[in-house]
């Protein structure tokens, strides 16, 4: 093995241009580490032999064909793995039809027949084809570990081999190991190791040992500075390749480049030495206030980078931990400032049709099913997805409105016969809703609408029994089936016509997924990650030999790569160094063994190992940073949901390598140190920004025939936004949400209960309280008998309402006598009603409870909880303060104003200039999520 060094990858180039014949007989395997790496290879040989492709061909496939025509076979590991398995002469089960063989070995033993080993599947299939790749014998792999857990992991895999074995199929592991031992790579010249391969995996050490056996040439190619070999960057690269070589024999091919810029000094002085100087600003730290802040800024950039034709898309990266995990976020920024990302087109799980045929399935395969024992499952959420989905033909277009302004009520509906009983509950509640009820979500609903989310409720159900009545088939002819059922159904709408070529695509892909006959059932387990489709992501993220957007990607697959700008973002003590995270069963021991035993590598324990992948991080810091040419931009938040980050202690060796905060006797912080000297900025935009401005419209004067009541005067005190939307927009002034509907079903229940309570109670005494209080839970249950028809909400609500009932009625009570000088009073249901008219408008005051004492009348008013819900908010004291303050100047303006006072016209008058010339600003607060317009106000009244 001979192994060349270099940091710049146009030194790779310029060697395999000089060392490589296209016209000779030979024959190259060319093995790379990352598919970005392939497509940067694959560029290169094209430009280089530009006269083999017609019409400067950029599909990749076209191009790797003509290189292996010409000898050279071009490919990422497991690309290459994948080829030989679909060359090859084995029925090979792919990784998921192996999962089912799994899932069927845990269902056959008692132990792991449980909803927790089922949910760790994913993890144990991933752990089997680790085993089966690593070539290993059984006992090799039961002596990998001695605790209980893993002896009853080897029995599984034990049975695992042997279903493999009588159906006479190899999963991908064992099919892997068998295809590298018995390839011909007799008839290749070389073997190209490019880039850095951390670690050497069983797969890698197989190719090698068997170009090795052949005694056929292995060259690898590193990218590090021989210069520097002391380096710690180069740490975890010398422990992985001197196992092969003595670091004495390793040669440069570096050609000798002038570093000018700070960027690229960086780059070559990082983690070992100084920059000479700090020349210009390619190297810039931003920090931000929180992660959505900084993403929205660095994409924005990015635009603006490319409008100003400072770059080409393909010419700035982002580099971040987790790609994936952002790429959603990405996209929709990428979609908002009209930039092309290189991120993945959503896939099909994430679209409406796609999620909809998810949902179907998952019906009858939730896992809530079993826990719940239940025949099947269906929430509000799915059904909500599945409507909103259009893949069911739903005529009646007010199905789905009906449906979320009613969900409060399905909250429990979890079958079918949930979801029907429910539904007629509230055929019967419309009967019972009359003018009384206006903000009941029943009120603007029919009983026409109600049946026809009856009629689809039913569809839904035949469809999904439909799809779930399919005979044993493989995963091709499951899916191809569903996309049949879809398109001759009566009941469905046609597929979107770009859904079908991705469905066809998945299906293309799934052809290596034709080995085993699966149930309806176990396919539909896996619906989720057949509809993810992540190859169809990968074979769009390298379709083209050159991209023409902006990357997105990891660390990890940038070396050997060049772009004007790269952008590292996330850059906190979270995300550097990298975490390196193990799921049961696997465990860092565990690898650390499998790889002591396949490979040349040795780790002495597990310390050694997680020391390893730390070096491996610092490597991928200074790759990250090789990357860029022009700029660097460095760039991390100080909070993630709340919590307080700092930057990576990767700062501190940045900010070393440009010759900062070296001296003693400046205690300042890195941070602080990078401001002075002007390299760090906050960019947060709203960093100091105390809040965002109501866009204020320019509303419609109100209409003067409209009554005001002193509890609009109340609510308008609160948000004279919220007044005006509920004396404009009377069809959106509906309760919907299960706080709503239990409060307001509370304002129904106490009016009911205090005239109850008087009926039977016409007197009332400090002698017998005791007596009233005792019988409050039986009037409260026969008030609830009269109301519960209108308001069929969960048990569990209504047993909150009637607490809360039963709280204000004692109260009411304790304020009855709560003057020392009475100690009996009559009560008796009066209405006391005044009526004023003020600049034009009708102010209108009742109170309906009349508490008369031997010397003085009171009333009280017991209807005003339907239009005040709640004086209290369970937020800051500032936030309650003022609520309380909005309650105690409504009961002092009822009661003056119904007492006739002049102060209470005075009031009114104020309160009618303001509404006569359009004051309506909008009051935010705690309050406005308890609101019944908060959707409709950040509709029509935020900018």
């Amino acid at each position: 093995m001979e192994i060349l060094c270099t940091p710049y990858t146009d030194d790779v180039d310029k060697w395999l241009n000089k060392n490589i014949s296209f016209y000779g007989q030979k024959k190259i395997l060319h093995i790379v580490p990352t598919l970005i790496l392939y497509r940067k290879r694959l560029q290169s040989y094209r430009n280089q032999h530009k006269e083999l492709f017609q019409n400067n061909e950029t599909d990749f496939r076209t191009v790797a064909k003509t290189l292996e025509q010409k000898g050279i076979f071009l490919y990422e590991m497991d690309r290459f793995l994948l080829k030989l398995i679909k060359t090859g002469p084995y029925t090979v089960l792919s990784k998921r039809e192996s999962a089912v063989i799994i899932g069927r070995v845990l269902e056959s033993h008692s132990f792991s027949n449980n909803i927790a080993w089922k949910a760790s599947l994913q993890d144990i299939s991933e752990c089997f084809i680790t085993l089966s790749q690593s070539g290993l014998s059984l006992e090799e792999i039961r002596a990998l570990d001695a605790t209980q857990s893993w002896r009853l992991i080897c029995d599984l895999y034990e049975n695992y081999l042997a279903e493999l074995s009588q159906q006479g199929v190899l999963d991908y592991g064992q099919a892997c190991v068998r295809l590298l031992q018995e390839c011909d790579f007799e008839s290749f010249d070389m073997l190209l190791l490019d880039g850095a391969f951390l670690p050497i995996l069983p797969k890698h050490q197989m190719l090698i040992n068997r170009f090795q056996q052949v005694d056929k040439k292995i060259i690898c190619f590193i990218p590090i500075d021989l210069d520097f070999p002391n380096n710690p960057a180069f740490e975890a690269v010398k422990a992985t390749y001197m196992n092969f070589v003595p670091m004495a024999e390793w040669k440069s091919i570096k050609s000798q480049q002038i570093a000018h810029s700070t960027v690229r000094q960086l780059a070559q002085s990082i983690f070992h030495s100084k920059v000479n100087e700090i020349s210009d600003r390619s190297v810039t730290v931003l920090r931000f206030v929180s992660e959505e802040e900084e993403l929205d800024y660095i994409v924005e950039r990015a635009g603006k980078l490319i409008e100003q034709g400072a770059a080409k898309p393909h010419e700035i990266a982002l580099i971040t931990p987790n790609p994936m995990e952002l790429r959603p976020t990405v996209r929709e920024l990428a979609e908002i400032y009209g930039i092309a990302m290189e991120v993945p087109e959503r896939s099909l799980i994430h679209l409406p049709h796609g999620r909809a045929v998810f949902n179907l399935l998952k019906i009858h395969t939730d896992d809530r099913i079993g826990v719940l024992e239940l025949p099947h499952f269906i929430d509000i959420n799915m059904v909500l997805e599945l409507i909103e989905g259009d893949l069911i033909q739903i005529p009646d277009k007010a199905v789905f409105q009906c449906i979320v302004d009613l969900q409060a009520f399905f909250e429990d509906c979890k079958t079918f016969p949930d979801w029907f009983n429910k539904i007629d509950e509230l055929i019967a509640a419309k009967d019972q809703i009359n003018d009384d009820y206006t903000s009941h979500p029943l009120y603007y609903i029919s009983k026409d609408t109600l049946i026809n989310v009856k009629n689809i409720i039913e569809i839904i159900a035949a469809i999904s029994s439909d799809l779930m009545s399919a005979s044993d088939m493989t995963f091709t002819e499951h899916l191809d089936h569903i996309v049949r059922y879809f398109e001759e159904s009566p009941y469905t709408n046609e597929i979107e016509e770009e859904i079908k070529e991705r469905l066809a695509e998945i299906v293309e892909e799934l052809t290596l997924h034709n080995h085993l006959a699966i149930t309806r059932s176990e396919f539909a387990r896996r619906i989720y990650a057949v509809l993810n489709d992540k190859q169809h992501e990968k074979e769009n993220d390298q379709r083209k030999v050159r991209l023409s957007k902006v990357l997105v990607t990891g660390p990890n697959n940038v070396e050997y790569q060049k772009y004007e700008y790269v952008f590292i973002t996330r850059f906190n003590q979270h995300m550097y160094p990298e975490r390196i995270a193990y799921t049961w069963p696997m465990s860092a021991d565990i690898e650390r063994k499998i790889l002591n035993a396949a490979t040349v590598q040795k780790f002495s324990n597990e310390i050694s190992l997680l020391r390893y992948y730390a070096d491996r991080s610092v490597y991928y810091i200074y790759t990250a940073l090789q990357a860029a040419k022009k700029s660097v931009f460095i760039c991390y938040s100080r909070f993630e949901d709340g919590i307080k980050l700092s930057p990576s202690h990767y700062l501190y060796d940045i900010a070393k390598a440009l010759g900062i905060g070296e001296t003693d006797d400046d205690l300042s912080s890195i941070e602080n140190l990078l401001e002075k000297e002007g390299l760090l900025f906050d960019a947060g935009r709203l960093s100091d920004a105390q809040a965002l401005p109501f866009y204020e419209q320019n509303l419609p004067p109100m209409s003067k025939d409209k009554i005001i009541t002193i509890e609009d005067v109340a609510v308008y005190q609160l948000c004279p936004r919220r007044f005006y939307y509920e004396k404009n927009l009377e069809h959106e002034y509906v309760y919907s949400s299960a706080f709503h509907l239990q409060n307001y079903a509370a304002s129904f229940l106490y009016e009911k209960a205090v005239v109850l309570l008087v009926n039977q109670f016409p007197e009332v005494s400090k002698e017998n309280m005791h007596t009233i209080t005792h019988a409050l839970p039986n009037i409260i249950a026969h008030a609830e008998k009269e109301l519960k028809t209108a308001f069929p909400m969960a048990q569990r609500y209504w047993e909150d309402v009637k607490m809360r009932v039963h709280f204000h009625l004692q109260r009411l009570l304790n304020q009855i006598l709560s003057n020392p000088d009475y100690n009996r009073a009559s009560l008796s249901i009066t209405q006391q009603r005044q009526e004023s008219k003020i600049k034009g408008y009708t102010f209108v005051g009742e109170r309906q409870l009349r508490v008369s004492y031997p010397t003085i009348t009171h009333y009280y008013s017991i209807t005003n909880m339907r239009k005040i819900l709640s004086f209290s908010a369970n937020e800051t004291r500032d936030e309650q303060q003022k609520l309380d303050q909005v309650k105690k100047d409504y009961f002092d303006l009822l009661s003056r104003f119904c007492r006739k006072e002049r102060a209470a016209e005075q009031s009114l008058s104020y309160y009618a200039q303001q509404i006569e010339s359009g004051h309506f600003s909008k009051k935010a607060g705690a309050h406005c999520r308890y609101c019944a317009f908060e959707n409709a106000c950040k509709e029509k009244g935020v900018g």
